[in-house]
């Protein structure tokens, strides 16, 4: 958990207040760096400094923003993340698969040529200000500031969930209607035989609460691996295929994430090596630290990245 609150009424505490703050909330063995860069027991530091000298807000904003953002990760690893120095990246693609020619002894191996298309991935930049009001401040509300920190950085990575979840949805080559009969494991199976079909080697599959609910009931109660991780309620592999779980609303005007009504599409099966991916140009940063007290209420929290798809048919929708 983030020191964020902790830290806060510190800084707004007196003297004698401030002392049993943090004998009593800040652990012995919290340690931190100083200027020096060297590790220095946090209450020592804070016993001996006012907190406003040293960088503990700053970092722990950062801590809370990423502590926010943890719990709704979900693209970030089910995709591709490249990295760039730009505000474009062009990515190239070929086709599916190739085979050799034949050979003959003493012969010119000839020269393996394909064709490749590119994508461009454009970087934009996403962010939000957490709602800190100054009447949060003055009334000591510290716990709803770190609140508020936190919804920011769940804000940001929601909002990379919903981009990536979009262009996959719209851009799928593939696509299996379940007709409402057998929507759970063997949906799946007959996801994965499309995009082998196409040439691809489908290794992750991406569900929307309502199909993650409906899939692990096939697994309670019975003797299938992977019953154990259900019971705990984490999503085991699926068909071989690493699964992740994705609550986010798609910004889609043709396909509807969900998967309890007829056209709704609740999976996508995918070659995570060939779907598509993430231009991460800057991940998640905290600004405006120039005066970590009183500047609190002016902090941001921003992203820039682009996230496009590569080849369609390396994805396959399900629908109810």
């Amino acid at each position: 958990m983030s020191n964020l609150s902790t830290y806060l009424k510190i800084a707004h505490a007196g003297p004698s207040e401030r002392k049993d703050i943090i004998e009593r909330a800040i652990p012995r063995e919290l340690g931190t760096y100083d200027g020096d860069g060297k590790i220095v027991s946090v209450r020592e530091l804070l016993l001996t400094e006012a907190i406003e000298s040293t960088t503990l807000i700053q970092n722990e904003m950062y801590n809370t923003v990423m502590e926010g953002a943890e719990p709704q990760k979900c693209f970030r690893q089910a995709v591709q993340m490249l990295r760039t120095n730009s505000n474009t990246l062009r990515v190239p693609y070929g086709s599916s698969g190739t085979y050799a020619g034949e050979v003959a002894e003493g012969a010119e191996v000839p020269i393996g040529q394909q064709d490749y298309a590119y994508r461009d991935f454009t970087i934009k930049k996403y962010g939000t200000r957490p709602l800190i009001t100054r009447e949060l401040i003055d009334d000591g509300l510290f716990d709803a500031v770190a609140m508020e920190v936190r919804k920011a950085g769940a804000s940001v990575e929601n909002r990379l969930n919903q981009l990536v979840l979009t262009c996959l949805l719209d851009n799928a080559g593939n696509e299996h209607d379940t007709g409402g009969s057998n929507q759970g494991i063997k949906a799946i199976a007959s996801a994965v035989g499309l995009v082998k079909e196409d040439g691809y080697i489908p290794d992750t599959i991406v569900l929307c609460p309502q199909a993650e609910a409906l899939t692990l009931k096939e697994f309670v109660p019975t003797g299938y691996v992977g019953a154990d991780a259900a019971m705990a309620g984490r999503l085991p592999s699926l068909m071989g295929l690493r699964a992740f779980t994705c609550g986010v609303t798609d910004d889609s005007s043709t396909y509807t994430w969900q998967y309890d009504s007829d056209g709704d599409i609740g999976m996508l099966v995918y070659d995570s090596r060939n779907a598509g991916g993430i231009a991460m140009r800057r991940d998640l940063t905290v600004s405006r630290y120039e005066d970590p007290i009183r500047d609190l209420v002016g902090c941001t929290v921003t992203a820039r990245f682009g996230v496009n798809y590569l080849a369609a048919n390396a994805i396959c929708r399900v629908e109810y």
